[in-house]
């Protein structure tokens, strides 16, 4: 073979080729990290089966009402949306939450009992990467035993998303259905200072699994940060979510566009000594990397956006933050990761007076702590992450594997579900002597739904619905949930939106082709 290019083993190329995603397949179910099923849960809510739906959503994903509320993935999904290409995409994630507030309602048990067994496997970590792989390994036989460091589970869920995004409520049933059976919990237990890799394993663990996310927030590296006023966002965020303390006043400055920097802004806003609330970016609002949804909310509560401004100064006065010095940007060439570079414009700076400054520019993992807390101390990443072998989650340390943010820095909660349910798998598989690396699988739809058929009126009037959300005036002060679940006939009217992708390769079965599905059946 001439050029560059060597030819492939057998095996190689076979490996190489279950990559591909067959792009006939229905697009929402490639979006989802953690194997969600779109097509199927909308399928049965279309025919009137929410029942049947809300088995087909927990199937895969443990945590599906968390993610619905607040992992990008669901937009994902939506963004590949067929419907797309001829009005609005189906609204996934709301459809996700309706099921979820469904199942919580209904009373519904859906989630698989564990195994017996009776060995022991450390979870690190009781975010969403450690409650997916403690529920597996229970389901698989294991007695996993998660250690978190603060004094409740759920990680950034509960410490770092405010309620109103995530209502507690909705939160805690769901990692309580998770902790009920085959899991136990030790809170305010902390690597590194309440016990170590090491002893973990003297303690007669078979495995470790390494989930404690990125909880360190970057620094400005400005002159006067550690000055009273200045806040990072984890800290603020978990003051609040777990304390409910109450660190912002006066004017407040959140510096940074992604989620956890809106995410302070509106906490903020909603405390009682704040004035005002200014969010500053560097870039533009198009290239905000936070929820287009969330911001809008924000402005909507009142919440002022400073785009194209970066801080290159704080102003203090008696060891407390008195403001902030912003220098004016002009959108540059795009750097590696395809984004346009904030460039300053020379002399454009100027003063802004802030009592407070909450600084939300980007999180990292603690991985320095997390790698000495062993005496074989393990490899580390770039930004503070600890490295991994991607397609099996094995570490420098054998019996300790690791995954999520903690892996990958800062990612959603869909990925690090997926994650989890990964590190099973591959404890699993280890224990018993297996190989851990296996082939690609390709996710398609394999369930036949027979069509609902719609009337002409339902045809012509297929809009999507809208989401009934608290009105912004009500929002002061409240942390209750601005986006209100679908009514039944909301929901079902949504469902029936779908175009149906799935019938390119889904089949009925020979004893099915004699009757239609009803409502109610479980396909």
């Amino acid at each position: 073979m001439n050029g560059n290019h060597g030819i492939l083993s057998l095996q190689g190329a076979i490996q190489e080729a279950g990559r591909c995603l067959l792009c006939y397949d229905a697009p929402c179910n490639t979006g989802c990290g953690a194997d969600t099923n779109p097509a199927t849960f909308i399928l049965k809510l279309r025919l009137g089966d929410i029942r049947g739906a809300v088995r087909t959503l927990r199937e895969n994903n443990v945590l599906a009402a968390a993610c619905a509320q607040v992992c990008p993935t669901c937009r994902l999904c939506v963004e590949g949306c067929a419907r797309s290409g001829i009005d609005e995409p189906i609204r996934i994630a709301e459809l996700q939450a309706f099921l979820a507030d469904y199942e919580r309602r209904a009373g519904m048990q859906v989630l698989q009992a564990p195994a017996p067994g009776d060995r022991q496997i450390a979870v690190i970590g009781s975010g969403p990467a450690g409650l997916a792989a403690a529920h597996y390994l229970s389901l698989a036989g294991y007695k996993p035993t998660v250690f978190e460091a603060d004094d409740r589970p759920g990680g950034m869920l509960v410490s770092g998303i405010p309620a109103f995004r995530l209502p507690r409520e909705v939160l805690g049933k769901e990692i309580d259905a998770l902790l009920a059976d085959g899991v136990s919990l030790r809170c305010n237990t902390a690597l590194g200072r309440d016990f170590t890799v090491d002893s973990l394993f003297e303690d007669g663990f078979k495995a470790v699994f390494l989930a404690t996310g990125a909880h360190k927030s970057r620094r400005l590296g400005l002159e006067g940060e550690n000055c009273k006023g200045v806040i990072s966002s984890i800290h603020f965020l978990k003051a609040f979510n777990l304390q409910r303390e109450q660190l912002a006043r006066g004017r407040v400055a959140v510096i940074g566009g992604g989620n956890s920097a809106v995410d302070a802004a509106r906490v903020a806003v909603r405390q009682d000594a704040v004035e005002s609330v200014t969010i500053l970016y560097r870039r533009t609002r198009d290239e905000m990397p936070a929820f287009e949804e969330e911001v809008e909310a924000a402005l909507v509560e009142g919440i002022d956006l400073q785009i194209l401004v970066s801080p290159v100064g704080l102003r203090t006065e008696g060891g407390g933050v008195t403001g902030v010095t912003i220098i004016r940007n002009r959108l540059g060439d795009r750097g590696a990761d395809g984004r346009r570079k904030p460039v300053p414009i020379p002399g454009t700076e100027i003063d802004l007076p802030f009592e407070t400054v909450i600084v939300a520019i980007s999180e990292e993992p603690d991985a320095a702590s997390v790698a000495d807390a062993s005496l074989q101390p393990l490899e580390t990443g770039a930004n503070g992450t600890v490295r991994s072998d991607p397609a099996t989650l094995t570490t420098s340390q054998a019996g300790v594997f690791a995954g999520g943010d903690l892996v990958t820095g800062p990612n959603t909660v869909v990925d690090a579900i997926a994650a989890g349910k990964k590190a099973a798998l591959m404890i699993d598989r280890w224990l018993r002597g297996q190989e851990l690396e296996q082939p690609a699988v390709i996710r398609l739809p394999n369930i036949y739904v027979e069509p609902a058929l719609l009337s002409e009126e339902e045809l012509e009037q297929a809009d999507r619905v809208q989401v009934p959300v608290i009105h912004a005036a009500s929002r002061e002060q409240s942390f209750r949930e601005v986006e209100l679940s679908l009514s039944v006939e909301d929901a079902t009217r949504e469902a029936r939106r779908c175009l149906r992708c799935d019938l390119e390769f889904t089949q009925r079965k020979e004893n099915d082709a004699a009757r239609p599905a009803t409502v109610g059946e479980t396909a």
